[in-house]
């Protein structure tokens, strides 16, 4: 289970994260969800205060106590895991 997951308790989904990419490059996000898929653990978020609806896809790769995130560029691999975290959390997100 993602690192990221174990900093929450079970009722509280709602924080920022900060990481760094694979690429080096560092962010800063609103956590929406962890999607597992193909074996793979995604985390969906949303760039800080950004109002448009745009998210990130990363891949969480285990590294020893901690975790690298590479982000997703494979086309169905991001269309896959984005319509499950839309079926997950149509109740919380208006999806248009």
């Amino acid at each position: 289970m993602s690192l990221l997951l174990n900093q929450l308790k079970d009722d509280e989904l709602d924080f920022t994260v900060r990481f760094t990419d694979t690429d080096g490059n560092d962010g800063v996000y609103d956590f929406l969800d962890i999607v597992h898929f193909e074996g793979n653990e995604y985390v969906v978020v949303a760039p800080k205060d950004d109002d448009e609806g745009y998210v990130d896809i990363f891949r969480v790769i285990p590294d020893g106590k901690k975790e690298k995130y590479e982000r997703t560029e494979d086309d169905r691999i991001l269309e896959e895991v984005f319509e499950i975290f839309r079926i997950k959390n149509e109740d919380e997100f208006d999806f248009v």
